[in-house]
């Protein structure tokens, strides 16, 4: 079974999804791959892109960077979710920096998984729900993994153009990244 094209094809297609939200609100890309599905949301919605930056260790999964979310309306983003862990950390961590609401708006996301996560959350968009988790591979026709350099290029260069100012990014008009060119 294949419903998207590639990351970039889920941003597009969970959208029109997210349009009914506060255009205020912001989306928390799950780094590295998140950031692809969260930047085509916002070309199309105008939210602000913000990033978690996550550790992953014995110890489980750390949120270790998050721009600052008090009183917002967070959304959640990644490229599917297999396991949770990722925005269970995620979601635990927006929450303790005041976020008002916390929606997870994921391409792809497993019934079993979302029925705990639904607990955390505010509220739940998806596109894919299949009964178990299975690797996110199977929804993408090409699965190409976005890596740590590549997901940082990609929030940079879109905060550049956007003019996005957060902890997570660097400032807007910075002259190294007029020179990235477009992405």
């Amino acid at each position: 079974m294949t419903t998207f094209a590639n990351i970039a094809d889920a941003g597009d297609q969970m959208a029109p999804l997210l349009a009914d939200l506060p255009t205020d609100s912001m989306l928390i890309a799950i780094m590295p791959s998140g950031i692809a599905v969260a930047c085509r949301i916002a070309k199309r919605t105008r939210m602000e892109v913000g990033a978690a930056f996550i550790t992953r260790d014995d110890a489980g999964v750390q949120v270790a960077e998050l721009p600052p979310v008090e009183g917002r309306t967070v959304v959640v983003v990644d490229d599917g979710i297999e396991t949770g862990s990722a925005a269970r950390a995620v979601i635990e961590a927006v929450r303790a920096a005041g976020a008002a609401r916390v929606v997870v708006a994921m391409p792809v996301i497993p019934q079993s998984v979302e029925a705990w996560l639904a607990l955390m959350c505010d509220e739940i968009i998806a596109i894919d729900r299949p009964l178990a988790p299975r690797s996110l591979s199977w929804h993408y026709e090409d699965f190409s993994p976005i890596d740590d350099e590549m997901g940082r290029f990609i929030l940079a260069r879109q905060a550049w153009k956007r003019g996005w100012t957060t902890k997570c990014v660097p400032e807007a008009g910075d002259p190294e990244l007029q020179a990235l060119g477009e992405i």
